[in-house]
């Protein structure tokens, strides 16, 4: 099976203009996202992506929102649990949470890989008490690898500060007899903790299907 490896990362800029991005400053952004309590699944994200066809794929859903621009500082940092390298400088805002006197943004965005195939992102920021960036962490990277295969995540950021993302994949084909169209694999399982310095801090992490792209 063909999977997505090291691909060319350009951003998709979704029915707006570059020029009408406005600047992330904290003391004017935090309006443009809906305060959230915990928990929060994946389930909830839902709402922010949607599948047309198999032709047209995977859409961020209209938006009325302008988009924001990354800051320096959060566009020069990979966040964790990028499975690609991830350099898109414009994002949507949602959701925001306080937690231990840090504040958590999520915002969405989607990119193109090298076979033009797009990747629909949800990523958690934290910012300390003066909006100064912290860290980020992606909770969601969702797309079809090039027809053969649905991978996503599936997450919950729960009252206690851990997060919980199951990485995933759903077979879209037969592969020889091994793999079933249809089937669904856990492949990773990953646990984080909210820490109180901001940074997400890695509490375990669980390789389920160490062979399945064997």
């Amino acid at each position: 099976m063909k999977y997505l490896i090291y691909p060319i990362i350009i951003c998709l800029i979704m029915l707006v203009n570059v020029s009408t991005a406005t600047a992330n400053t904290p003391e004017i952004d935090i309006k443009h996202y809906k305060k959230i309590d915990l928990p929060y699944t994946s389930n909830d994200i839902t709402k922010y992506y949607y599948w047309e066809d198999e032709a047209s794929g995977l859409h961020i859903s209209p938006n009325p929102k302008m988009p924001f621009r990354f800051s320096t500082k959060e566009l020069s940092y990979q966040p964790k649990l990028a499975r690609f390298f991830v350099n898109c400088p414009l994002y949507f805002p949602t959701i925001y949470f306080h937690y231990k006197n840090i504040t958590y943004k999520g915002v969405i965005f989607m990119i193109f890989a090298d076979n033009d195939e797009p990747i629909f992102y949800f990523q958690l920021n934290s910012y300390d008490r003066k909006g100064n960036f912290i860290d980020a962490i992606i909770l969601d990277e969702r797309f079809s690898a090039e027809g053969e295969a649905l991978v996503w995540s599936d997450f919950k950021i729960q009252t206690n500060g851990q997060i919980i993302v199951n990485q995933m994949e759903q077979i879209l084909i037969d592969d020889d007899m091994k793999f079933k169209n249809g089937d669904i694999y856990f492949l990773k399982k990953n646990i984080y903790e909210m820490s109180s310095t901001g940074v997400f801090k890695k509490i375990k992490e669980t390789i389920i299907n160490d062979d399945r792209h064997n």
